[in-house]
């Protein structure tokens, strides 16, 4: 997986559809396990009558008339998107089939990446189309999603079916976003189909892809082509649960007391991991400012990209956006150029117990931490003052990202961040590679818990204690 490819700049979208998109997010990532994680949200259970309707086949009420995707303008650059009934309907009953995915068209060089995910051959996985489908579960008529900082819209016919097509801002045009949103509806089987398509497809191309989409209903639960639907009802006014022993909603943990880091260590220092009877230590901490430390058959596109004709990091550009709503569109405001380096470390991970460990779970991720007034503080993206101009500022350099972007051992089922196989007493050194901001090397903790990241504490994390590299 390679961790630019994650940096798509969605459009400003529902609460709810973004936890859905967050969680396809985190799915993908299982490809090279991640852990870094975004505020968590713990849907409410559904009442157990809806779940038993969901196991026998979704049969749902709705009027049995027509149903037309239309659009309604709301201020200058807002879109309520939603489906409308006949007037005059009655109710009647319907089964919502299973149903697997066609797709009629796709422009040339464009290869299927994953099922619903297409991306250009020379640019797999970067932009493309990319989509999801929801099971209207509560009727044809209940779908609806409210839209800002739109430049364009407009509706479409796809096939005998209704469609909307909106597009966003653009706003950095050396890389690729996910700009343009299609949805449409298939009333007869009660899907409705949200296509992401990248700024790397025309308008032209992304519309008439959407146009030969075909969901066609079948029993084969085996057929590859099956579609996955999220159900309509799992998005609708369906509150945050309450942690069962707080009774609080989970709260990402950014401050702590600065005792609480005092499993914090040094380099050189050998310490328990999470993992019984495997030890971890960080050898050697180097910074440089171009890729020589890494083994070049390892580097990916991406970290070869991020250097200039000399093999030197580039600096980040850090782009200073004033977000958009109904009324007005998201512009940049300011930008500046950061200097950055490469963060190399050498890792020993040692089996001190008296069995073999297999399939031994690794990853590292950066901290940036700063102590303030006794609290030891993560420090967050950056927020404007009062008086700036901006909103929102985005960095377009890899050090954007502070998981692991390399590593020179590979093992398990996916041949990725395992090692393989490890004896007692053996020890296994893995080299680990990070692209940093200049600014941020005083600030560094490299924390080792596969299960912790880069954004929150959490008491795995504490316990098995950060490691200082700060410079």
């Amino acid at each position: 997986m390679e961790f630019k490819h994650l940096k798509q700049d969605f459009p400003k979208m529902p609460e709810e559809i973004k936890t859905m998109i967050e969680n396809e997010v985190k799915k993908q990532l299982k490809t090279e396990p991640q852990t870094h994680r975004s505020k968590r949200t713990v849907r409410k259970t559904l009442a157990l009558s809806l779940a038993a309707v969901m196991l026998c086949g979704l049969t749902v009420f709705a009027g049995a008339g027509l149903y037309r995707m239309q659009r309604q303008q709301t201020g200058e650059h807002g879109v309520s998107v939603r489906i409308e009934s006949s007037e005059g309907t009655g109710e009647a009953s319907f089964t919502i089939p299973d149903v697997k995915l066609e797709v009629g068209y796709l422009p040339d060089g464009m290869v299927r990446t994953e099922h619903g995910k297409y991306s250009f051959e020379d640019s797999l996985a970067l932009g493309g189309i990319s989509m999801v489908f929801y099971r209207m579960d509560t009727g044809n008529d209940q779908f609806e999603l409210r839209h800002e900082d739109v430049v364009l819209s407009e509706e479409f016919s796809a096939g005998g079916y209704q469609g909307i097509y909106l597009e966003y801002p653009h706003l950095s045009e050396e890389e690729v976003s996910f700009n343009q949103r299609i949805y449409v509806a298939y009333t007869d089987v009660h899907y409705v189909m949200e296509m992401y398509a990248a700024s790397d497809v025309s308008r032209e191309e992304a519309l008439k892809i959407a146009e030969h989409v075909k969901l066609i209903p079948t029993e084969d639960k085996t057929d590859q082509e099956l579609v996955t639907a999220q159900n309509w009802s799992d998005y609708q006014n369906i509150p945050e649960q309450s942690d069962t022993q707080t009774g609080e909603e989970y709260q990402t943990i950014t401050s702590v007391a600065s005792e609480k880091m005092q499993n914090t260590h040094v380099t050189g220092d050998r310490f328990q991991t999470s993992t019984p009877g495997l030890s971890v230590k960080v050898s050697d901490v180097q910074i440089a400012d171009d890729l020589s430390l890494l083994d070049a058959s390892l580097i990916d596109e991406d970290l070869k990209k991020e250097v200039d004709e000399n093999g030197k990091l580039r600096p980040a550009t850090i782009q200073y956006i004033k977000k958009g709503d109904s009324d007005s569109l998201s512009q940049e405001t300011a930008s500046r150029k950061a200097p950055q380096k490469l963060v190399y470390t050498t890792v020993e991970y040692a089996n001190t117990g008296t069995e073999t460990l297999t399939d031994v779970l690794f990853f590292g991720s950066l901290m940036c931490i700063t102590e303030v007034g006794g609290q030891m503080q993560i420090v967050q993206d950056e927020h404007p003052a009062d008086g700036d101009a901006w909103d929102m500022a985005v960095n377009h350099g890899l050090s954007c990202f502070h998981d692991m972007l390399y590593y020179d051992v590979r093992g398990g089922e996916r041949n990725n961040n395992y090692i393989a196989r490890m004896q007692p007493g053996e020890i296994v050194t893995v080299h680990m590679a990070w692209v940093v901001m200049e600014e941020e090397l005083d600030t560094l903790y490299l924390n080792l818990d596969p299960s912790g990241g880069s954004y929150e504490f959490t008491d795995s994390s504490l316990q098995m204690g950060y490691v200082d590299i700060r410079r």
